[in-house]
């Protein structure tokens, strides 16, 4: 019963508010001739405010505090309200009492318990919508202008907006419901009562994306039933922001995005150039229809926008005649990617005649200052990139007539130091990139090969396989653990290998940067295990079947709670291995799990010993693990290392963690875990 009558708070205490603001509005009005006959009803209305205040601040003691609410607000919000409660007692006593002096106190003490009144509905406005709700808006910066998609900051000016909308009324340092805090990036990453919410790389496994699409009748469907819902385009963005690592510091140039996505991106660019859209009729679909058919890829810059994005990055069959069609819809042009294209000089006459252009991508093409001359009639152009082309000096003659112009990208042309910083002195207001920006340029390198295997753990022999979503690229690769490049081995089609293995391959490309090296350890069945003994115990929590999920010869996933790892928090682990009799060694295989967003990281080393007695060990062969350096989605691996040829029955395996979250991440000096799998020997 207890329970219900505190539910009845939010619905009662409402009341006082209005009827003693109503009351004192009187009191100040009675004062006055023409509405003196207040006097005989204030005591009444009075009255009513203090039983309604008296009966909020009971319902509001007795009321579940199931939303974790911080502490400090609810013991201001109470006192307040006690304050408040007690003044206007006082206030109608004094009104009531024949004492005329006493009187004289009523305005002034009702003004008191109308500061406290206010001060109580503040902290209690703050207990459900957030800390400082009521002054946020004059705290909160001014969004930042972003001309293109590139440039927007993807938890900043995309997830942030969703979530303050539709999460932070409940979820805030000052409400905390299900102990959940969504209103700051570590709130997001530790989760609330019942886990993480956000498993970066996975939405499918994120309790943040299962709940909102749980059919809004459930219980656990969030936000609310009542509540403003997420609409589809919101429920896209959120799960491809996980879905992509769920990072908090990346622009959206620095991730992988489709159509769909660009399209619902668009809408968040904000557009300052100064156009009259209402003087822009909307592109025919028909035209529309027409140019897509010769492959020319057009997208609506939003929904109620008629500017169009014309998009022909790495089209290497364009012509004049191509260029041409798009005079029909000339007009909405707002952007043009000719970037990595075949465009040259003579085609930018064409382009000329985009009068509402604001941006063009000419990076990685042959285009000189010669044929820079044709977008001086430009005038609404404000962003401009020539990255790795021939524009040399000339250019700035034909620039500096561009009055709209704010960024330029300029890197790797053949624009000298000298001129570039008199272009800068004369023009400060122009934002100038004279560096490589990878998320900017990130296209220009090449991804690295995919490896592909039958069986990670194999007993005779395994088939390797490389692929890539290019054509001719030159894969080199080395089967030895060492870096790869021009002069390793060449892959040229599917191989077997027999042996365990640290594979790592590159891609390498004319005119493109090399890429970043992939590897893949395939471990080949070694010796049989008799026992293995935990020297420290795992977490109660990932314990999975204890010791013998080190040799049950199944590897584990990228999730960590499938039941198929040992966690350890904040320390370091070792195992002793006994294979029931000696035989000869060579390498040892660990496999291990990193998960930066669940504050799992790999092992900073793993060191190994071997013994004939399990008494008298030999000195340490260990293997050094670099620390990651950002956040990147779950990644498991099988630790290789290599030990002299040697006979031995018991290996001591030691496996230290990193133990805390290095000063980077998002907790910097909060404990980190160590997973730790599947142990072979060979």
């Amino acid at each position: 019963m207890a329970e219900f009558i505190g539910r009845l708070h939010p619905l009662i205490v409402h009341m006082p508010i209005g009827i003693l603001l109503l009351a004192y509005l009187m009191a100040l009005l009675s004062k006055t001739k023409r509405f003196q006959y207040l006097n005989a009803t204030l005591p009444f209305v009075l009255l009513v405010g203090i039983v309604s205040s008296v009966i909020a601040f009971v319902t509001g003691w007795v009321m579940p505090k199931e939303g974790n609410f911080d502490d400090s607000l609810i013991s201001w919000h109470l006192w307040f309200a006690v304050g408040m409660t007690i003044s206007t007692i006082i206030v109608y006593l004094i009104y009531t009492s024949k004492n005329d002096k006493l009187k004289r106190l009523f305005v002034p003490g009702f003004t008191v318990s109308i500061i406290l009144l206010s001060m109580t509905g503040h902290y209690g406005g703050s207990l459900t919508h957030g800390e400082n709700f009521l002054t946020t808006p004059f705290k909160e910066e001014k969004t930042q202008y972003h001309s293109s998609i590139e440039e927007l900051h993807i938890y900043k000016d995309v997830i942030t907006p969703i979530l303050k909308n539709k999460c932070y009324s409940c979820h805030n340092e000052g409400k905390q419901k299900g102990e959940l805090i969504m209103s700051t990036i570590n709130g997001l990453l530790v989760g609330g009562k019942e886990g993480h919410i956000i498993k970066a790389g996975f939405s499918e496994e994120s309790s943040l994306i299962s709940r909102i699409q749980l059919p809004i009748e459930e219980e656990k469907h969030m936000p609310p039933k009542g509540k403003k819902q997420l609409s589809e385009k919101e429920i896209q963005l959120l799960t491809w922001w996980i879905d992509n690592g769920a990072e908090f510091d990346k622009r959206a140039g620095e991730i992988n995005r489709d159509q769909s996505i660009n399209k619902v991106l668009k809408t968040y660019i904000q557009n300052d150039s100064g156009l009259r859209l209402d003087n822009i009729q909307k592109a025919d679909a028909s035209v529309i229809q027409a140019l897509t058919n010769m492959g020319i890829v057009l997208e609506m810059q939003s929904e109620d926008s008629p500017l169009l994005s014309v998009l022909l990055s790495r089209d290497t069959s364009l012509t004049k005649n191509k260029l041409k069609k798009l005079k029909k819809v000339a007009d909405n042009i707002n952007e043009l990617d000719l970037s990595f294209s075949n465009i040259d000089d003579s085609m930018l006459e064409i382009v000329s005649r985009f009068k509402n252009l604001r941006t063009l991508k000419l990076n990685g093409t042959s285009i000189t200052s010669e044929g820079l001359k044709h977008v001086d009639g430009l005038t609404n152009l404000g962003y401009l990139n020539i990255y790795q082309t021939r524009v040399d000096d000339r250019a700035f003659s034909i620039l500096s007539k561009l009055e709209s112009l704010k960024k330029l990208y300029v890197w790797q042309s053949s624009i000298t130091d000298s001129a570039l910083s008199q272009f800068k002195n004369d023009h400060p207001k122009v934002t100038i990139h004279n560096g490589i920006n990878q998320s900017l340029f990130k296209s220009a390198q090449l991804k690295p090969p995919v490896i592909a295997i039958d069986k990670p753990v194999f007993e005779n022999e395994t088939s390797v396989e490389m692929k890539s979503n290019l054509q001719q690229l030159d894969i080199r690769y080395t089967l030895d653990g060492s870096i790869p490049d021009s002069t390793s081995l060449k892959y040229i089609s599917p191989f077997t290998i027999n042996k365990t293995s640290l594979i790592r391959a590159i891609s390498r490309k004319q005119g493109w940067m090399p890429s970043s090296v992939a590897q893949l350890a395939v471990i080949k069945k070694g010796h049989d295990i008799e026992t293995i003994q935990l020297g420290k115990k795992p977490s109660k929590k990932y314990k999975a079947n204890g010791a013998s999920t080190l040799i049950d010869n199944k590897l584990g996933s990228t999730s960590f709670s499938d039941n198929s790892w040992l966690g350890y928090e904040g320390e370091n682990a070792h195992f002793i291995v006994d294979l029931g009799s000696v035989k000869l060694i060579e390498n040892v295989s660990v496999g291990v799990l990193e998960d930066i967003g669940s504050f799992i990281f790999f092992p900073k080393s793993i060191g190994v010993q071997t013994s004939l007695d399990g008494q008298n060990y030999t000195s340490t062969v260990s293997t050094k693990i670099p620390i990651s350096t950002e956040t990147a989605p779950p990644s498991y691996k099988s630790i290789l290392i290599s030990i002299p040829p040697l006979e031995a029955r018991y290996l001591k395996v030691s496996v230290k963690g990193v133990l805390e979250n290095p000063s980077w991440h998002t907790s910097p000096g909060a404990k980190s875990w160590t997973f730790i799998d599947e142990i072979m020997v060979n």
